[in-house]
């Protein structure tokens, strides 16, 4: 069954699976919705509703269990399984992403990258191979590539996503600056630029 949550809930969801699985790694078994709900930086009330809108309920007096409430979120947001990444673009970000040990103990793996430039194509960073454009279908068919990462910017990244879904990859992150503008039946698309969050902190300390 195909669950429709808002992305903020969502995003929510995915704050407490961080905190969780640091409360699994250092052993702790059980946290009341107070604690759980500090730690995340929200009100026990609405971690309370947005764990209920998936199914999860603590015990009255107990809490709920760590171990089991992180299992029901990952499941939810379909961490359970490895999900094969492309990367498209071998710029400062793109070499960095390669690097990012976190994203491979989270189930998302990079195991193709994708270029034009001669001198990139052929190389292996990060135990990743480089590979051409021209390849992009058969390694999407080959190597099960669901999500394709970009970290370019304008008529690059347009071309890069162009390719990408010809190829049939289901769903992009753009982290480049420009949005994506491309108009494709059936593919996922989350523009998600991080110097946003600098124009967040810039908005709360003008306000504070």
């Amino acid at each position: 069954m195909k669950l429709k949550l808002p992305q903020v809930t969502v995003s929510r969801l995915a704050l407490y699976l961080r905190v969780l699985e640091k409360l699994s790694r250092q052993g702790q078994e059980l946290i009341r919705s107070e604690e759980l709900a500090e730690r995340c930086g929200v009100s026990a009330a609405q971690l309370r509703k947005d764990l209920s809108l998936v199914g999860a309920f603590g015990v009255r007096g107990v809490g709920y269990q760590v171990r089991a409430l992180e299992k029901e979120i990952k499941r939810i947001l379909g961490r359970d399984r490895i999900w094969h990444l492309a990367l498209g673009g071998l710029n400062e970000l793109g070499r960095a992403l390669l690097a990012e040990e976190r994203l491979a103990r989270r189930g998302f793996r990079f195991v193709a990258a994708f270029d034009w430039r001669e001198e990139w194509i052929g190389q292996v960073i990060q135990e990743v191979f480089v590979y051409s454009l021209e390849q992009l279908p058969y390694l999407v068919k080959e190597s099960d590539l669901e999500i394709g990462v970009i970290t370019l910017a304008g008529k690059e990244a347009e071309l890069m996503a162009e390719k990408m879904y010809q190829a049939g990859i289901k769903a992009l992150l753009n982290l480049g600056p420009d949005p994506l503008e491309l108009k494709a039946e059936g593919l996922l698309i989350h523009n998600a630029d991080f110097t946003v969050a600098f124009d967040l902190l810039a908005f709360e300390l003008t306000h504070h």
